[in-house]
């Protein structure tokens, strides 16, 4: 019973989050279609940056601050360079492998042990993301779908640093991560500079740095800094699952056996990851795997 307390206040950061993020694939798609990843994400990036140190007026330089940077700025390039190959649909659920490397990542860089109940979420949810991808095309698409999980790697990677540094000020970890993290992405656009100032590249932008950028992480943020890596990380299998739902509203199309099957073992591993937390927490149901 006490739990619900606390569930109920995550779910206040949660759902927005949850279309905050889905929407923000096919603004990305779209925006690619007038730009290079590396210029539509140093637009990105840069405008973020220069916000939160408005705000915020700080820019810490510290290891763990540049860690963040450095793999936030990976993960984004990534993400975008796949989203050229492969649709929203594909790009969201193929990102969001994301928490089966997370938890791992949680053991080495954040201290913590892995739960049971967990870990039995996060190969739920991520059987639901594999039945998913089997209706997934091959061949040309496939440079596509490894770029994908490249960035879920080091999406994972600095979710897990969010978890470790969570008793520090967000705004100006935010600030470094932008600001820093758009140095490799401006570097990119030099050899990349294609750009074609449309209004359309103007409303993508404006969405990939408010809803789909600041307000987006912000709440990323505040949820990781409120439960366990694992439980929120696999919570997130909602994403991919909502993105499916407006793919399908937008294009007028109802989505395969297939598809649906994996959007609802998804669910099933959100269910079952976010449970009370006293079933994972006994002692003989963590798994005790602790470095340092």
């Amino acid at each position: 019973m006490s739990n619900i307390p606390q569930n109920t206040g995550i779910l206040k950061w949660y759902i927005p989050f949850v279309f905050c993020a889905a929407l923000q694939y096919e603004f990305a798609k779209d925006g690619l279609d007038y730009t290079s990843p590396f210029v539509l994400m140093s637009i990105r990036y840069l405008s973020m940056g220069a916000i939160l140190l408005l705000i915020g007026r700080e820019l810490p330089l510290d290891s763990d601050s540049l860690k963040v940077a450095f793999l936030s700025s990976i993960s984004t390039a990534f993400w975008a360079l796949g989203l050229e190959y492969v649709s929203p649909g594909d790009s969201a659920v193929l990102s969001y492998t994301m928490p089966l490397f997370s938890i791992a990542l949680a053991v080495f860089i954040a201290n913590e042990s892995l739960s049971l109940i967990e870990v039995i979420g996060a190969v739920v949810g991520f059987s639901g993301v594999i039945i998913y991808s089997i209706t997934l095309e091959h061949g040309s698409l496939l440079i596509g779908a490894i770029f994908t999980l490249v960035n879920a790697v080091f999406w994972g990677a600095f979710s897990v640093y969010y978890r470790k540094l969570r008793a520090r000020k967000p705004i100006p970890l935010l600030t470094t991560q932008f600001l820093v993290g758009s140095i490799p992405l401006v570097a990119g656009s030099l050899f990349f500079p294609a750009i074609r100032f449309t209004p359309g590249l103007a409303m993508d932008s404006l969405y990939l740095i408010t809803l789909g950028g600041l307000i987006q992480l912000g709440f990323w943020n505040a949820l990781l800094r409120r439960a366990r890596v694992g439980k929120i990380t696999t919570m997130a299998f909602a994403v991919p699952a909502v993105t499916v739902a407006i793919n399908s509203i937008r294009t007028s199309s109802i989505p395969g056996l297939d598809a649906i099957l994996g959007a609802t073992i998804m669910f099933v591993g959100i269910f079952i990851s976010s449970s009370p937390g006293k079933y994972g927490d006994k002692k003989n149901t963590t798994i005790e795997t602790r470095v340092g």
